[in-house]
């Protein structure tokens, strides 16, 4: 198996979920969480940055701006739920103060969707694939990961699910394939002409 360069991968997403405060069983306060991940041909997706921490609303938006710039995602998202739109609304006119480009695009989680139920199906068919990989310093997304749903904390592998939602679906060769094939043989039924 070669061995894959981050450099080389640049079809980008991030991902920021600001915290929205204490949950209501637990009672352990939330964090905000910045996921940055890359996609390759073979739809592999690496994880190329895991970051969450109790902060204030500047240093969240300086960790956004700065990983913006040094990741230059195609596409980053910001949970906007409720009045989450306005922190997104804030991350755009600090860019623009700024003189940044930031693709940034607010996501509205559903809210009549279970939290654990929406992670676990964004997540699930990658890992059952053997697509998501994590780098070996991640450790507390690995924690996440390996613990969920039991872990109170869920910051980091809510934000990597909705990464993984941004990143676009891609059809395999099997099923560009095969396609192909369904149309030759639906033209050949057809009476067309093989030329």
């Amino acid at each position: 198996m070669r061995e894959v360069q981050f450099a080389d991968l640049t079809e980008r997403y991030g991902f920021s979920d600001p915290a929205s405060g204490k949950t209501a069983l637990r009672r352990v306060k939330a964090r905000s969480a910045i996921i940055i991940l890359a996609v390759d041909d073979l739809s592999r997706l690496f994880v190329l940055h895991a970051w969450a921490a109790r902060c204030s609303t500047d240093r969240l938006i300086d960790e956004i701006l700065r990983l913006a710039e040094q990741y230059r995602p195609r596409l980053f998202g910001i949970e906007a739920n409720a009045m989450q739109v306005l922190f997104a609304d804030a991350v755009m006119r600090e860019a623009r103060f700024r003189g940044k480009t930031l693709p940034l695009t607010p996501v509205v989680q559903p809210t009549k969707t279970d939290k654990d139920w929406r992670i676990r199906t964004a997540l699930q068919p990658v890992i059952a694939d053997g697509r998501l990989f994590i780098q070996p310093t991640q450790h507390e997304l690995k924690h996440e990961l390996t613990t969920f749903p039991m872990s109170p904390l869920k910051d980091l592998v809510d934000a990597l699910a909705s990464a993984v939602a941004l990143v676009p679906p891609r059809t395999t060769r099997v099923q560009h394939d095969d396609e192909r094939e369904a149309l030759a043989d639906y033209l050949r039924r057809a009476g067309v002409s093989p030329a």
